[in-house]
């Protein structure tokens, strides 16, 4: 069974990006889950660095009153009799069950994380790069594994020529959504919000609020304090050449 661990662990380290102490807390948690599942009992504690399991069992339910005698003195009914087993005593069977359960959780957990830090990026602009064209959606990716969709609906319809796939652009994250352990940003090029965003991305100290976007042709913002022009007309091609007006705020 160390072996087993040590070697599942390695492997699924050098695949994840999540830190080695998740790792273990999610090895951990299928290891116990795996325990638990074999023994039949509710709780189960590992200890891998002691490369122990131990499950709890309740006398008369779980283990009967002769068998508690070896692990406690004087045990009762309903007590609660923790039992420890080493990992090599546990059968492949189990080793295979752990490996599963190990590779569903960190699955699960790496969703969890990647919800987390694109939800906080929901309302920005991210940078992403067209992966695939089709009629109705744009497949992007968005580095570090991560994909995002972008909807016909979304498109600016005078740049859409311009969407060929290894095309870098700007993106508005416009909400994600989270199936099982698949996580998928939702993301536009057509929306009113899309310019602030992206300015605030040239120029994070200032405020700024869409007054109107004519998408592909103009936009009117207010910002505070005022850009300079070369700020604007870099905005304005990041916008694939729509007019950009600015004024300041009542």
């Amino acid at each position: 069974m160390s072996a087993f661990i040590s070697r599942a662990f390695n492997e699924l380290s050098a695949r994840t990006s999540l830190n080695h102490g998740t790792i273990k807390h999610c090895l951990a948690c299928a290891l116990a889950q795996t325990a638990c599942e074999f023994f039949a009992v509710e709780d189960c504690s590992v200890d891998l660095h002691k490369k122990i399991v131990t499950p709890t069992f309740q006398v008369g339910s779980d283990m009967e009153i002769k068998v508690a005698e070896l692990f406690s003195p004087d045990p009762v009914y309903h007590d609660l009799i923790p039992a420890e087993f080493l990992f090599k005593l546990l059968g492949k069977d189990v080793f295979e069950r752990t490996l599963d359960l190990f590779k569903n959780i960190i699955r699960k957990v790496e969703a969890d994380e990647l919800e987390r830090k694109w939800r906080k990026k929901v309302r920005t602009a991210v940078e992403g790069v067209i992966r695939e064209n089709h009629p109705d959606v744009i497949e992007v990716n968005l580095g570090d594994g991560m994909s995002g969709i972008m909807r016909k609906a979304e498109w600016t319809p005078s740049e859409a020529p311009s969407y060929r796939q290894g095309k870098l652009f700007l993106f508005y994250v416009l909400k994600v959504v989270r199936e099982e352990s698949t996580v998928t940003v939702h993301l536009s090029r057509g929306v009113p919000g899309l310019p602030a965003a992206i300015l605030k991305t040239l120029d994070p100290w200032v405020t700024v609020k869409t007054i109107k976007r004519i998408r592909g042709r103009k936009t009117w913002l207010r910002v505070r304090p005022s850009v300079p022009t070369a700020v604007l007309r870099e905005l304005s091609a990041k916008l694939s050449g729509e007019v950009i007006d600015s004024y300041g705020f009542d």
